[in-house]
C-alpha cells in the first residue's frame, strides 16, 4: 500500500476562509522509498487577506505571492490530477486531520471536486501527531521529545526533527515538512510495530466503532494542554444524533447512585462534571486495549470486582434512557442555535448537501474557457455554487464576468473584508492591527531585515486592498506579477 505524505503552508489558520499557498505531496512505497512527488505553489487570491504572522513563519513576501506561476485554481486542478492516480493508499500528514485535511477538503469542494479523497476509494488517513503522542505516552524511550523553556513537552514538527536528528533546515517549506514527517513516521513504525497496528486500525472510523462495540473497556489516550490524558473508559452509547460520536464513561469516577438519578439530576452532572468522554470516530482517536490504562494510577489501584461493579451501574436501562434524552436535547438546541445564524457560503461544506443535478454540472465547469464559464455556471440551482463559480472568475479573469455580477461580488467581498467586527477570517482592519503589533515587536531588532521587508510589502499590499475594496465603481484587476511590479517595483 503506498503512503501519500502531504503538508500545506497557508495564508492563515482558517480552513474555511484562508488559502493554501504551498502544497507538498510525496508518494512512498511500503518501504518508504520515494515513488513520486508534487511540490507546487499558488498566487494569492484577490479576496484573501493573508496573515502577516503566517507569512512570517513561512518566510513569504507579497511580491512573491503575486508573482507565482500558478493561480490557486490551476494549483487545485494539478493537485486533483496528481492524487487521482492513487487509490488504496494511506494518507499521512502532521496535525493533518484537524488542519491540512480540512484545507484540502475545502479547496476541492469550492473547486467542484469531490473533497473526501483521503478516506474513500480504498484510501484511509492517519495523523502522525496522533502516532507520536501515543508512542510517547506508552513507550517514551522510543522517541525523543524536547521540552519548552517553561518545561512543557513540545510536539511541534520542527522540535521533533531537532530532537530526533532529522534535517529540518527548510522547516515551514511544505515539501520539506513532508520529508520530515515521513522520517518521523518511519522511525515510529520501526520501533513500535504493535502501536503502528493500533494506529492503522484507528485510521478507519468503522474499525474504531467495532473496537468500542466489541470491548466493554478500552484505553482512550488524548494529548491536551501539554500533557498526556490516559483514560480507562466504558463505552455507553452511540450518540443518538451524531453518527460519528460515541459516549463513554471515565472509570476513575464513582458510579454509585447513577441508576437512581432522574433526567434533570443526570443533566446537571453531565453539564458540570468531566465523567463523560466523547470519542469522535472520524478524528482517528487513540483507542487501545484496556491493559494500557490499567497499568497506571488510579486505574491500577482498582480490583477487577470494583471495575465490574462500576460497569454494572452504568448498564442500567433508566440511566441509558436518560443519557440518550439529554444528548438528543443538547443536539437539538445546538442545531436550533446554528440554524438561526447566517452562515457564509464557505462555511457550509458539512451543513448542506449538493443536489444531483448540480453535482453533474460541477464536473463540466472546468472544461469551459474563462469567457464561457459564467454562462455555464448559471445552470447551477444551488446559489452557493454560483457564488463559487463567480469567485473563481473574479480571481482569475475578472474582466470576463458580466459587469452586474462583478460589481455584486466586489460589494459582497468588500462588506466582508472591510468589516470592523470580530470575524472567523482575517479582515483588512484586523490585518492592519496585526501588522502594527509586529512593527512594534521588531522596531529595535537589528537582525530582522527580512521581516522588516516582509512588513513593508505587507503594509503596501493591505493599503492597496483597502483602497480597491473601498471603491464604488471598481474596475477589474488581475492579482498577478503585473500588479506586483506596480506595487513593489
Amino acid at each position: 500500500m503506498p503512503y501519500v505524505f502531504y503538508d500545506f503552508e497557508t495564508s492563515g489558520r482558517s480552513a474555511r476562509f484562508d488559502q493554501i499557498l504551498q502544497a507538498g505531496f510525496i508518494i512512498y512505497d511500503e518501504h518508504f522509498r520515494e515513488l513520486n512527488k508534487l511540490n507546487i505553489k499558488s498566487r494569492i487570491n484577490s479576496d484573501i487577506v493573508p496573515s502577516i504572522n503566517a507569512l512570517r513563519v513561512n518566510r513569504l513576501k507579497m511580491s512573491d505571492l503575486l508573482s507565482e506561476k500558478f493561480s490557486c485554481y490551476e494549483m487545485t486542478l494539478k493537485i486533483k490530477n496528481f492524487l487521482n492516480k492513487y487509490s488504496n493508499s494511506f494518507f499521512v500528514g502532521f496535525n493533518s486531520i484537524n488542519f491540512d485535511e480540512e484545507f484540502l477538503r475545502q479547496l476541492l469542494w469550492e473547486h467542484f471536486i469531490y473533497p473526501y479523497i483521503t478516506n474513500t476509494n480504498g484510501n484511509f488517513r492517519g495523523d502522525a501527531l496522533n502516532f507520536v503522542t501515543m508512542v510517547h505516552a506508552f513507550y517514551k524511550e522510543n522517541v525523543n521529545v524536547k521540552k519548552s523553556d517553561e518545561g512543557k513537552l513540545t510536539f511541534k514538527l520542527e522540535k521533533l526533527a531537532e530532537a530526533n536528528s532529522f534535517d529540518n533546515s527548510n522547516s515551514h517549506e511544505a515539501i520539506a515538512d513532508v520529508e520530515v514527517t515521513m522520517q518521523l513516521f518511519e522511525l515510529l513504525k520501526k520501533k513500535n510495530e504493535n502501536l503502528f497496528s493500533i494506529f492503522k486500525n484507528n485510521s478507519v472510523s468503522r474499525n474504531v466503532e467495532e473496537t468500542l462495540v466489541k470491548n466493554k473497556l478500552v484505553t482512550y489516550h488524548n494529548y491536551m494542554f501539554s500533557s498526556h490524558r490516559i483514560y480507562l473508559v466504558k463505552n455507553l452509547i452511540k450518540h443518538p444524533v451524531y453518527n460519528n460520536q460515541y459516549i463513554s464513561f471515565d472509570l476513575k469516577y464513582d458510579t454509585d447512585g447513577f441508576a437512581e438519578l432522574n433526567e434533570s439530576e443526570l443533566r446537571e452532572i453531565y453539564k458540570t462534571k468531566s465523567f463523560f468522554r466523547k470519542i469522535r470516530l472520524n478524528k482517528q482517536p487513540n483507542i487501545l486495549d484496556k491493559k494500557y490504562a490499567m497499568q497506571i494510577k488510579p486505574y491500577s489501584e482498582f480490583s477487577e470486582e470494583e471495575i465490574e461493579v462500576k460497569c454494572q451501574n452504568l448498564e442500567n436501562d433508566n440511566f441509558i434512557k436518560n443519557l440518550t434524552s439529554i444528548l438528543e436535547k443538547e443536539s437539538m438546541d445546538l442545531i436550533d442555535t446554528q440554524s438561526q445564524e447566517d452562515k457564509l457560503e464557505e462555511e457550509t461544506i458539512y451543513t448542506k448537501n449538493i443536489g444531483y443535478k448540480d453535482s453533474t454540472i460541477m464536473h463540466d465547469f472546468h472544461n469551459y474557457s474563462w469567457e464561457e464559464k459564467w454562462t455555464f455556471a448559471e445552470k447551477f440551482m444551488d446559489n452557493r455554487l454560483k457564488y463559487f463559480a463567480a469567485k473563481h472568475i473574479f480571481r482569475n479573469a475578472p474582466e470576463c464576468l458580466p459587469n452586474k455580477i462583478f460589481k455584486y461580488l466586489h460589494v459582497k467581498i468588500s462588506e466582508k473584508l472591510l468589516s470592523l467586527e470580530n470575524q472567523n477570517f482575517i479582515s483588512i482592519p484586523s490585518a492592519m492591527q496585526e501588522a502594527d503589533n509586529i512593527s512594534l515587536e521588531i522596531e529595535e531588532d537589528e537582525n530582522s531585515s527580512f521581516i522588516k521587508e516582509q512588513l513593508i510589502q505587507y503594509n503596501i499590499y493591505i493599503n492597496f486592498l483597502n483602497d480597491y475594496y473601498s471603491q464604488k465603481n471598481p474596475r477589474a484587476v488581475r492579482f498577478d506579477s503585473q500588479l506586483s511590479k506596480k506595487l513593489f517595483g
